[in-house]
């Protein structure tokens, strides 16, 4: 992995030589400072996860259309494999040596998810490419896989507060592309409740109502219908593929820890926590929305 080699270069330099003996202690001591302050959290890591999924997921698709164009890619997708093996690496021993953090820096995992959003976003030109010309029209009931890109808590959420979110996995209709991986989706909070302590629960309401694709907004009608954590994928990492490679690590790193999904989907596709606990909805929470009412996709 050649963006690595300059980084142990340094480390070597760093403590080799009499000439850097005087001040090794003061270098090194800003190595670690920087790696730390530049250290990817464990949502970033998760994020990187679920992109990973996804790219397993395109390739399986392309591969059932077009076996010899999905041959390819796949061999082109072998160097991201190895690439987040060499994170799995650096997580798994940051795990042994009982460390705090993940042994990962943000621009390691930056650089990897852009290559995995190109290599996607070449399998996505190519189904377009297959497809017929038109508009593409997306029936109601179609689910959409969001990703949270804030973090959302019914103790501090306020009616009318603003949602981000991002399409998760890509949108197909007849084998093109209607709504890309990436698409930005915004919304609201509908409806917002702090819990009471050993009374109330805390529940929250949220409701999507724009899409941005190729920067034109989409207007829609949403509901909630599935919630998932980030356990919610462990039968996926078991199984064979890219997807795998960060899955059985990351999981125990996030095991027991801090701010996980607190809430479970109740009716109305409203988001409720145990008595006298509040909706925590971290950043990077996955949700399934459902569409009420046709979309329209001009191309």
């Amino acid at each position: 992995m050649k963006r690595h080699f300059h980084w142990l270069l340094t480390a070597l330099l760093a403590t080799a030589g009499p000439a850097g003996a005087a001040t090794r202690g003061d270098v090194t001591s800003d190595v670690r400072q920087d790696a730390s302050s530049d250290e990817a959290s464990l949502r970033d890591l998760q994020k990187l996860q679920q992109d990973l999924e996804t790219l397993d997921d395109d390739l399986t698709d392309l591969e059932r259309t077009s076996p010899a164009e999905g041959r390819r890619l796949r061999e082109r997708a072998d160097s991201i494999r190895e690439d987040a093996v060499y994170l799995k690496v650096k997580m798994r021993r940051r795990q042994s040596d009982h460390a705090d953090g993940t042994g990962v820096t943000m621009a390691e995992v930056r650089d990897l998810r852009r290559d995995v959003a190109e290599l996607r976003s070449e399998i996505e030109k190519r189904d377009d490419h297959r497809a017929a010309a038109g508009d593409l029209r997306v029936p109601a009931g179609t689910e959409l896989s969001i990703r949270l890109d804030q973090s959302l808590s019914s103790e501090t959420a306020v009616t009318e507060d603003t949602v981000q979110a991002e399409i998760l996995r890509p949108v197909r209709i007849d084998g093109a592309v209607a709504i890309p991986a990436g698409s930005e989706l915004r919304g609201i909070v509908r409806s917002s409740q702090a819990a009471q302590r050993l009374q109330r629960p805390g529940r929250l309401e949220l409701d999507f109502d724009a899409l941005y694709v190729d920067g034109r907004r989409l207007d829609l009608r949403t509901s909630v219908v599935a919630l998932q954590d980030e356990n919610a994928t462990r039968s996926r990492n078991e199984k064979a593929g890219i997807g795998a490679v960060l899955g059985g690590v990351l999981g125990g790193l996030l095991k027991g820890r801090s701010g996980a999904v607190i809430g479970v989907l109740a009716g109305g596709g409203a988001v409720v926590a145990q008595k006298g606990e509040d909706v925590e909805l971290p950043e990077g929470t996955v949700l399934k929305v459902r569409l009420e009412k046709p979309l329209t996709v001009l191309r």
